[in-house]
């Protein structure tokens, strides 16, 4: 993983908090060595809670502001100034052509010409997340003259342990040992997400899982990511 302060990391998550689950600890140390991030969300993370009909009423609204306002204080945090925020509905990213969101990322790419791209991986429960994947997947189809020079998938603590058949599996490792405690201020902005342990999206189980992929590297505390192209 070659990442310096000449980096442009653009992440692409399907929903705020995606970014910090999977990569909180990244995000801060990738900072620390200059690079600039860039964060593109492709849906609001809040529908799924929601009737279709509600859609439209105030709590509906509220919570989806307040989702929002966790993401822009848990980024400003981390030292994230660019963020695109999408209103896809949650967990309905199936009823979507799967081209309008490939133009989305496509989009991104072209105005902020990242080097490095982080996203979700295929073996997670969560619709949305495998939908991305996919997204990413063809917008980042190689082309002459790309400045893409890595793409890595991402895991999500509760989601990806979820699923029946298919695990996810690191092939990089990020040591966060230093940077575990920005990891979990960064998930407190978000306001109403933390269930109690054993619940994977909790701070125990943020803990318990960035203390597995550091037995896994021989680290106190590390993020995982699985590489899906890199160009030395």
């Amino acid at each position: 993983m070659r990442i310096s302060k000449n980096s442009k990391v653009l992440i692409v998550a399907a929903h705020p908090d995606d970014e910090v689950l999977a990569m909180g600890g990244t995000i801060a140390k990738f900072k620390k060595m200059g690079a600039e991030i860039i964060v593109q969300f492709l849906g609001e993370g809040i529908s799924a809670r929601f009737e279709k009909a509600e859609f439209n009423n105030l709590d509906y609204q509220q919570a989806t502001q307040i989702r929002k306002r966790g993401a822009e204080k848990a980024l400003e945090f981390l030292g994230v100034s660019k963020v695109i925020f999408g209103e896809h509905n949650c967990c309905r990213f199936d009823n979507l052509e799967l081209l309008d969101l490939v133009k989305e990322i496509e989009r991104s790419i072209d105005i902020y010409k990242p080097t490095d791209l982080f996203t979700h991986n295929p073996l997670e429960v969560n619709i949305d997340h495998r939908i991305t994947y996919r997204a990413v997947e063809t917008a980042v189809r190689p082309k002459p003259n790309t400045l893409l020079n890595s793409i890595y998938g991402f895991e999500i603590v509760c989601s990806g342990n979820w699923s029946f058949e298919g695990q996810f599996k690191p092939t990089s490792y990020v040591d966060i040992s230093s940077e575990m405690e920005a990891k979990l201020s960064a998930w407190n902005f978000y306001e109403g997400e933390e269930r109690p342990f054993p619940f994977p999206r909790s701070v125990e189980g943020l803990e318990t899982l960035a203390k597995f992929r550091g037995l896994q590297s021989g680290l106190l505390r590390a993020e995982g990511f699985q590489v899906f192209r890199e160009i030395f």
